[in-house]
């Protein structure tokens, strides 16, 4: 792939979520062809997210996607962070797993998974709560089957030595990038009308050049983890997370 590609995911997906606004943009993705990543909350316990009364045919509706050619990934557990602990990512201060036994983590993701498999979803991904996961976390995944991380900030996906694929997100918008793989993590439940209406522009611009999860992993499974990979998720954590922490932190320390 000699120029930027771009997958969609969405973030919180679960019975309560805002469907008013994702009927509109389920009615624009089937217009485009495009098949996102759906990070599902299995047993979501998030009060923040009940927005809207449960949908009765969600996992119906979920199936239905899935075999359509949409990426349905674990999306944790809960939905219920249990410390401010930031994990391998370092790019949020609050986590699900974090710092648990790998008894826990496996009682946790075992119980998602169940969740999945009681309504016959398969999980096709696995993307954290806030980014925030450790390498305990890694290993029960990889024993658990499921073979794809969604996370990371370098450009290309690769396998890691667990046998794990990581196809990085790193982007929270649609902009130009260079050329690479970069996954745009949307958060629809937040959505305003002008937010829709942006994105709606955003996919007009950008469906031409959208790869899925499938096709990514096709292409790049045999790839493996280099320099260029560490030197450049590094460069961009810098400029894009630590420095503006930092600078947030001094300027509330002056005022």
């Amino acid at each position: 792939m000699t120029e930027a590609r771009y997958i969609l995911r969405f973030d919180d997906i679960c019975p309560t979520m805002n469907w008013a606004v994702w009927d509109e943009i389920e009615k624009h993705l089937r217009f485009h062809n495009v098949c996102p990543i759906l990070a599902v909350i299995p047993d979501n316990q998030d009060p923040t997210l009940a927005i809207d009364p449960p949908r009765a045919d969600f996992w119906e509706w979920l199936r239905r996607l899935q075999d359509s050619g949409y990426c349905i990934a674990l999306h944790g557990h809960q939905h219920l962070y249990i410390n401010q602990r930031s994990g391998l990512m370092r790019l949020t201060e609050q986590s699900e797993f974090v710092g648990l036994t790998r008894t826990e983590q496996e009682r946790k993701l075992g119980q998602a998974l169940a969740v999945f498999r009681k309504y016959g979803v398969n999980a096709d991904a696995w993307v954290a709560p806030s980014h925030s996961f450790d390498q305990t976390t890694l290993k029960v995944l990889s024993d658990l089957g499921i073979p794809v991380v969604s996370d990371g900030l370098c450009r290309w996906p690769y396998t890691d030595s667990l046998g794990l694929i990581w196809v990085p997100q790193q982007l929270w918008k649609f902009e130009p990038r260079p050329k690479g793989i970069w996954t745009v993590c949307q958060h629809h439940n937040e959505w305003t009308g002008a937010d829709l209406k942006r994105f709606v522009q955003d996919l007009e611009l950008y469906a031409h050049r959208m790869n899925t999860i499938a096709e990514v992993v096709e292409a790049y499974s045999t790839r493996r983890f280099t320099l260029t990979d560490q030197m450049t998720a590094m460069g961009d954590w810098l400029l894009n997370h630590r420095i503006p922490r930092e600078l947030k932190r001094i300027k509330s320390a002056i005022l």
